[in-house]
């Protein structure tokens, strides 16, 4: 059980990303974002046993992060896959960890290959499982507003 919203669009993204940032971005969104004893920006898989496997780590809205690049690195969208909760702290995440100038990530193991010089713009409209359950996701120079409350 739970809530099902769809997404139709995208976010532009300047410049766009690069290899490895579109790599890990699906890394991130294929994984499962619980506590790791290796930081909340590992993608390695831990046992379902973990003690914190059913847990996000802090700062990560919830399980499972579902928007992805687009292959040519112009865009984030939905990556389909159903009960996204928290789309607009998610968006806003991406922004503040992996994409904007001054990230949270920079400086990091891991992210060398990342710029860090990207600007997030654009609307995504969202439906959910209710026919009324019509929101709109807007981000406009890299600030995610939206009604995501599911």
């Amino acid at each position: 059980m739970g809530y099902t919203t769809s997404f139709e669009g995208q976010v532009a993204v300047e410049p766009p990303l690069n290899p490895a940032e579109i790599a890990y971005l699906a890394e991130f969104a294929d994984s499962r974002r619980h506590q790791r004893p290796d930081g909340p920006y590992s993608t390695a898989d831990c046992a379902y046993d973990y003690p914190g496997y059913n847990t996000p780590p802090e700062g990560q809205p919830s399980l499972w992060c579902n928007w992805e690049s687009t292959d040519d690195g112009t865009g984030i969208r939905w990556n389909g896959a159903e009960k996204f909760y928290s789309a607009t702290a998610w968006m806003q995440y991406l922004i503040d960890h992996f994409l904007k100038p001054g990230a949270a990530a920079q400086g990091q193991p891991g992210f060398e290959k990342f710029t860090f010089d990207h600007t997030a713009t654009g609307l995504i409209k969202a439906q959910g499982d209710e026919p009324g359950d019509a929101w709109e996701l807007v981000v406009v120079d890299n600030e995610a507003v939206g009604d995501s409350s599911r």
